[in-house]
């Protein structure tokens, strides 16, 4: 007599669906639990606003110089949750012995990274959004008309980061080591990536870095888009963004396939127990 399972035969679709949503309610449960928490994060992203719009009265600069700081600030702060949100994750996991029940679910490990860090990376995309708010309560000069496409360049800038983040976290599964990197790399996106300053001020021997960060094409479309004006020197938004799309494409295949041949070389060597 053959059993009759009562668990109904999901589709593939469906198990990512649910994959999907499993972590998005293991993200809201914790919010849920440290309430206090989640509203200083976003009380904290208005003292940096205050911050270079004092800084910008004091020196007489004006609102363009406010909002070109504004800019650079709130994109590096929206990303950086994209960025390191899952190693984060994984190193917790690890740290508890509770990674391989990540692993057990009946979909194809490439979807972890996506399904890990997708709430941390609307909430980071949110906090963008919240300083450039602030500022343009504060009489920041914000062309409306950007917006759109701003949140275009935000979102492709997000996909960036966690393309990156899987990098790191392809090494942590290995090496049980990954957030440092990954912390230096976005101190130095800060610098290399022009969030207070054009680039163009940055000695030659290490401007061209620049081009290899994800940060600057972020930030200089976004500073064009929502100033609505070029920068002199740069390349215009929308070759910016097509850049920016291209290294998504390229970074984010590459990220999932590293991080899948990581969880496989790991369970061969026995550092997963799965």
């Amino acid at each position: 007599m053959t059993a009759v399972s009562l668990i109904p035969e999901r589709s593939f679709g469906r198990k990512v669906l649910d994959t999907l949503a499993g972590y998005i309610r293991i993200d809201l449960v914790e919010e849920r639990m440290f309430p206090l928490s989640t509203v200083m994060r976003y009380l904290a992203v208005v003292f940096p606003v205050l911050l270079y719009y004092f800084q910008a009265t004091f020196l007489g600069a004006g609102g363009d110089i406010f909002v070109f700081m504004l800019i650079g600030t709130a994109v590096i702060a929206g990303l950086q949750d994209a960025l390191t949100g899952l190693t984060s994750r994984l190193q917790f996991a690890q740290e508890r012995g509770t990674l391989e029940t990540y692993l057990i679910e009946p979909v194809p490990w490439a979807l972890i990274p996506v399904a890990m860090n997708i709430w941390r990376s609307v909430t980071g995309a949110l906090l963008a959004c919240v300083m450039i708010a602030i500022g343009w309560l504060l009489g920041a000069p914000i062309v409306a008309s950007g917006i759109p496409l701003g949140l275009v360049g935000l979102f492709l800038g997000i996909v960036a980061c966690n393309a990156l983040g899987t990098y790191a976290a392809a090494f942590l599964v290995l090496f049980k080591r990954g957030e440092p990197v990954v912390m230096l790399y976005g101190l130095a996106a800060s610098v290399v990536g022009g969030a207070l300053f054009p680039i163009s001020v940055l000695p030659d021997w290490i401007r061209w870095v620049s081009y290899l960060v994800p940060h600057f094409y972020v930030i200089s479309a976004e500073r064009q888009l929502l100033m609505g004006e070029p920068i002199p020197g740069e390349l215009s938004a929308p070759v910016l963004l097509a850049i920016l799309a291209g290294f998504c494409v390229v970074a984010f295949t590459s990220g999932i396939w590293l991080f899948d041949r990581a969880l496989r070389l790991a369970r061969k060597l026995g550092i997963l127990s799965i």
